[in-house]
Formats: structure tokens, sequence, C-alpha cells
């Protein structure tokens, strides 16, 4: 092995506890976070609710286009999140209890929570301080969404496996929180009926500050608490990255709410925002690197050389790998065979995705295998009609 190759995630993988999923979803009707979970959820339904008749109330005009904007950002956002994944396609069910954690929950328990908070700080920095919203929110807001993540990670059917796993969806409580709260204020900063306000609203919080917004705090505290749960290091490294997520998210959310640069809202978006973004692909290149890892552990040391083996997964590795294995199969044997290996990589990926979430011999495990070897016979066949018909088109 040179130095330059990765090396293997060796940290005990079959040593990390694994909780046997009775469900392919969070939906488990037997597991008591989930009914705490849903509970939540209504209650932050119940509370949310009056706030967005309110808005709708106030200018129904403004408040439908803002919904259907802010709707169809976040709809953008989310098939975008879901495209980018580096080896796995997640649940859409648990990815939507995701969204309605960040949509519904958070904001409405934040609506009970975050007036407490903000009197909390007043009476210790004074009510006229400007400082005071910018400590009192993260401190509400952050966990608050995380706690959806954390719901996620204790059901087994939600296969919260990774600091990648809990990066994802902490990024997908955070755009459905971002979503609603973003709906409510442009909804309430537009109830005069001035559709400008709307597309400005948009403007500002979207497309300017979306990078560095509440999708990209919650994916950070995210990231802490997969490693949390599913590291082989040692307790005081897991909580030390716990508590460094849910902090760097709170301090992160904290300097982008102060009151520096307050004259330009988009210049101060802009300054405050890249370097909270710089600091979310560190984490995010973490996540990757330890995801990337593990899979080639897996690949070496659990799945079978003949279904994937070390080399098979140096071309797996990463997106661009994969295209150039295709690019590369379509020039010898054109599209057909490039289809086929498409269908081989995606089947060898969810081969290695179900041996880290299920466990080596579990039915899902069990029926990929059989998946890859009819694919892998199936490219093997395409290929070799391929050869045939170059070689006779060679001149003799």
């Amino acid at each position: 092995m040179t130095a330059r190759e990765p090396q293997p995630y060796t940290v005990s993988i079959a040593a990390i506890p694994r909780m046997i999923p009775r469900t392919s979803t969070y939906i488990d009707l037997r597991s008591w976070v989930f009914w705490v979970g849903l509970i939540l959820t209504v209650v932050g339904l119940i509370k949310w609710t009056p706030y967005v008749t309110a808005a709708l109330a106030a200018s129904p005009s403004t408040a439908l286009l803002a919904a259907s904007l802010w709707l169809l950002y976040g709809f953008t956002f989310i098939v975008i999140l879901y495209r980018l994944e580096l080896f796995e396609r997640r649940s859409p069910v648990t990815v939507l209890g995701a969204l309605l954690w960040g949509a519904v929950a958070a904001p409405g328990l934040g609506a009970i929570a975050a007036p407490a908070m903000h009197d909390v700080v007043a009476s210790v920095l004074g009510s006229n301080n400007p400082w005071v919203p910018s400590l009192a929110a993260p401190l509400s807001e952050e966990p608050l969404k995380l706690l959806g993540v954390l719901a996620l990670a204790l059901i087994p059917g939600a296969r919260v496996r990774s600091a990648a796993d809990g990066l994802f969806y902490g990024a997908v409580v955070g755009l459905g929180f971002m979503v609603s709260e973003s709906f409510l204020y442009t909804a309430t900063f537009s109830s005069d009926g001035n559709i400008d306000t709307v597309w400005a609203m948009v403007w500002l919080r979207g497309i300017v500050g979306g990078l560095w917004s509440h999708a990209t705090y919650s994916a950070i505290a995210g990231a802490g608490l997969g490693y949390f749960f599913n590291s082989g290091n040692s307790a005081w490294r897991r909580w030390g990255a716990l508590a460094l997520g849910l902090g760097l998210a709170m301090a992160l959310h904290g300097f982008f709410d102060t009151p520096w640069f307050s004259g330009n809202a988009v210049l101060s978006s802009i300054v405050k925002g890249l370097p909270v973004l710089a600091l979310f692909l560190v984490v995010l290149r973490w996540t990757h690197l330890r995801e990337r890892r593990t899979f080639a552990g897996l690949a070496q040391h659990v799945v079978p050389d003949d279904l994937v083996s070390p080399g098979d997964f140096t071309t797996l590795a990463t997106r661009r790998a994969r295209r150039t294995a295709r690019h590369w199969a379509e020039k010898r044997g054109g599209r057909t065979t490039a289809r086929a290996l498409k269908r081989l990589q995606g089947a060898q990926l969810s081969l290695l995705t179900a041996a880290h979430e299920d466990g080596w011999g579990s039915p899902r495990t069990i029926e990929l295998t059989r998946d890859v070897r009819i694919l892998s016979a199936t490219l093997d066949r395409r290929q070799a009609q391929a050869d045939a018909a170059a070689a006779a088109r060679r001149p003799r």
C-alpha cells in the first residue's frame, strides 16, 4: 500500500453497536422516540399555525406568493442536497420527517422557548442591548433543531450511521426551519400588499444568504451528533464532537445575527456569511473523508471481492471517478455498456450502504448481493459483445 492510498477505516466497524431496524424509515410505531417526536410535532403545529394564519389573513395575495416562492425554493434546495449525496440515497419518507420537524416542530416549540430565552438574556445584558437577539435566537433555535436529528438517530429505521448522515439530516431540518421562518418574515413584512417586498426578501434570505443560513448551522451540529452516536473513539472525543458541533452552530448563528455591518443588508450577509460557509465546507469535507474511509474499509474487510473489491471502490469513491469509468465504458461499448455500468455502480454502492447500516448478512445485503451478481454478469456480456463487434470491424 502506497502512502497516498486512503487508509481503510479499521475502527472496528463490527464493534460499533448496531440496532437492528424494524422498519425501513423513521416511522416505527413501537418506538417511544417516534411517538414523542410526533407529539412534539403536533404541539409545534398548534403553536405555529396562528402565526401562519395571521400572515395569510393580513395580505392573502403577498402571503400566497411568499408561500409559493419559499416552497419552490425549499424543493429546489432539497433536490440539490439529495443529488449531492456521496454514496447513498436516503429514504424520502425519513427526509420528509426531518423537513416536518424543521418546518413545524422546531419553529412552533421555538415560539414558546424563544421569548423565554430572550427574557433570560435581556435580564443579563439589559433589554435595550442590541446583542440580545444575536445571543437569544441561537441558544433556543439550534438545540430545538438538533432534537429532530437526535430523534432520527435514536430510531433504528432512520439509519443515522455516521457523521455524514447527521450532517445531511441536520441540513434538511435546518432547511425546513429556514423555509418556514422565511415565509413568515416575508409575509409579515409584505402585509401592506407590496409584492416588491416579497421578491426582496426571497433575494436576500434565499439567494444571497441561502448558503449560510439555518441549513448550514444545523448541518454542522448534526455532524457532531452523528459522530457521537457512531464513532468507535473514546467517550470524551465523542462528547467533545457533539458539544463542538452544537457550540459551533450556535456561535455561527449568533455571529451572523450580530449588529455588525448592519448598514447594508446584502454586504452584511456576504461579509458575515462567507466565514460561516468556509467552516461548513471544512466540516463537509471531514464527514465525506470519514464516510469514504468507512466504505473503503467495508470493501476491503467485509464485502467479498467478487462483489466490491478494494480496486472497485477506487472507482466508486468519488462522483468524478464514477463518471470517468462510465465515460470509458461508453467509448469501449457504447451507451448501452455505460448504462449497464451505471446500474452496477448503483447496486454496489447500495450493497456497501446496506452492509454499513444493517450489517453483513442482513436481508438487504442478501438481496443486493444477488442484484450485483446479475448486473455484473450483464455488464460482462455487454462488454464481450462490444469487443466482438469491434473485432469484426477491424480490417483483416
